[in-house]
């Protein structure tokens, strides 16, 4: 026969994590948009040594917002995230990578 386990009385409500929350803040991203060829780019960064599996970039759009994704691949002229975020190359005017 087991032991009997003691089990302390819980006489209030729990509310662990109800109170929390995740912030990321969006810092202005400047990038240099002269003269670049955005497809060598992109080709340059997962043809790099430092590229195994994903690479976090920085990427400036047409509407000239900036975002950081972490991508791992290319496929039909798309570039997809980490989070399943497709992004059309077409839409890009400026990539890097981030720091």
């Amino acid at each position: 026969m087991l032991p009997k386990v003691f089990i302390n009385k819980i006489d209030k409500s729990i509310k662990n994590n109800k109170e929390s929350y995740y912030y990321k803040g969006d810092e202005p991203i400047i990038i240099d948009d002269a003269d670049i060829n955005v497809k060598e780019t992109i080709n340059e960064i997962f043809n790099s040594d430092s590229f195994v599996y994903k690479t976090k970039v920085t990427i400036k759009f047409k509407n000239g917002k900036s975002k950081v994704y972490e991508i791992v691949a290319m496929k039909n002229n798309e570039l997809i995230s980490i989070d399943g975020d497709k992004i059309k190359v077409d839409d890009i005017v400026n990539i890097k990578k981030a720091n």
